[in-house]
């Protein structure tokens, strides 16, 4: 993996952020606060308005964005890095919007966007109410078990929401922003994993760019159709980085291993899965909750969308995130697997086929490990990292090839 917060965007001054909410017809700020702590893809700030102004901003304010104490309001200003140009802000808008509209999930309304560098800024943003309540991973050690239970219970509902709402037809994608009012469509999948622009510029050739190197093309009429699509960009990269020239002898079985999950009869079984909504990156640091209410522990706020989008049921907890606390230790991934069974428990209890469905079949399974050993080794070669591990994943892809009979 790279290292986004080496690319964050420079701090800006509170004249250029004013300056960009007189372009955003806002009502000036009475305080710009930057963030010390900073986000992976983000700089931050919080943008305080006094409540004589709040009701000058469109569209209104939800009432619980306006203090009680005395009428202000704090908006959150996250200016993107130039990670993923055009694409990363883009899906996170279309991600939240659809999310605000079709479930209960709580997510910060959006006020304000531009997934262009077209501003006073020079690079993407959002600017977002401000959610109440604090991270849980910040509080995590004090919880007590009857509110971790609380916790999970409310996030079994958001998935078995999400579940609820299969897509009609089969799509691997992630989703943009319409306009005019319309509610988002499927568009190019963005995920963590891919390469972004600052490495691209530092480790590749001359020429390459973030869609020469991932699978941006838009969304995908299927799961098989995403594999092909990301296995044919992966092969690209071996061709052309010289680090990765070891592997170009396994080019033809590569490409045989796209023709044969390409048969009409391997589709059938590979793209036989359920298509959903899914956030992918569900741990606690990503979710806000209300510790005020001890009794309740009320989620106020996900966050973080942009690598969300639309994939096989199988693969809705992709990085195995979901319900992790945040801190790395052995203790930290018993407490995540103890909780994920607490999970299972209440979805089998509400929804048990949603369980069948984020199984994978053998097949799935075998065309799954290629695509993610495939990726990792391409992923860090380039780099030089991992040297002692890709001897290893170079047997298992090679493994999961014989499963398909090249």
């Amino acid at each position: 993996m790279g290292e986004p917060k080496a690319h964050l965007p420079p701090a800006f001054s509170d004249a250029a952020i004013r300056n960009l909410l007189v372009g955003l017809d806002l009502p000036e700020a009475a305080t710009i606060s930057r963030l010390s702590v900073t986000a992976e893809y983000h700089g931050i700030y919080l943008l305080r308005f006094n409540a004589k102004d709040v009701g000058r901003i469109k569209p209104p304010l939800q009432k619980q964005t306006i203090s009680a104490d005395d009428g202000s309001a704090t908006l959150v200003l996250r200016v993107s890095g130039r990670h993923l140009p055009g694409l990363k802000t883009r899906n996170e808008v279309g991600c939240m919007v659809w999310v605000r509209h079709n479930t209960t999930i709580p997510v910060p309304a959006i006020v304000r966007y531009d997934c262009t560098e077209n501003n006073p800024l020079g690079y993407e943003f959002t600017l977002l109410e401000r959610a109440p309540g604090v991270s849980v991973d910040t509080i995590y050690d004090t919880l007590n078990e009857a509110q971790k239970l609380l916790l999970v219970k409310q996030l079994t509902d958001y998935i078995i929401q999400l579940h609820n709402k299969p897509w009609c037809k089969p799509c691997v994608g992630g989703l943009v922003p319409a306009g005019d009012g319309l509610p988002p469509i499927p568009g190019p999948i963005v995920e963590e994993t891919f390469w972004q622009q600052p490495d691209i510029e530092k480790i590749w050739p001359a020429g390459e760019n973030i869609n020469t190197l991932n699978p941006t093309e838009g969304a995908f009429p299927g799961y098989v159709a995403y594999v092909t699509a990301s296995v044919k960009r992966y092969i690209y990269a071996i061709q052309r980085h010289d680090s990765l020239a070891a592997y170009r002898d396994l080019i033809p079985r590569l490409q045989a291993f796209i023709a044969a999950i390409c048969a009409p009869e391997m589709i059938n079984e590979l793209d036989n899965v359920t298509y959903v909504f899914a956030h992918k990156d569900l741990h606690f640091a990503n979710i806000m909750c209300d510790p005020t209410q001890p009794d309740k522990m009320p989620i106020t706020a996900v966050l973080d969308w942009e690598f969300s989008g639309i994939t096989p049921s199988n693969r809705w907890n992709p990085t195995r995130a979901f319900l992790w606390n945040g801190q790395q230790n052995e203790d930290s991934k018993h407490e995540k697997e103890r909780l994920f069974e607490l999970f299972k428990k209440l979805i089998q209890e509400r929804a048990p086929q949603i369980l069948d469905e984020m199984e994978p079949n053998e097949m799935q399974e075998a065309m799954q490990t290629v695509h993610n050993f495939l990726r990792a080794i391409v992923e860090v070669c380039p780099r030089g990292q991992c040297v002692d591990k890709v001897g290893v994943w170079r047997a298992t892809l090679e493994a999961s090839l014989e499963v398909f009979g090249v």
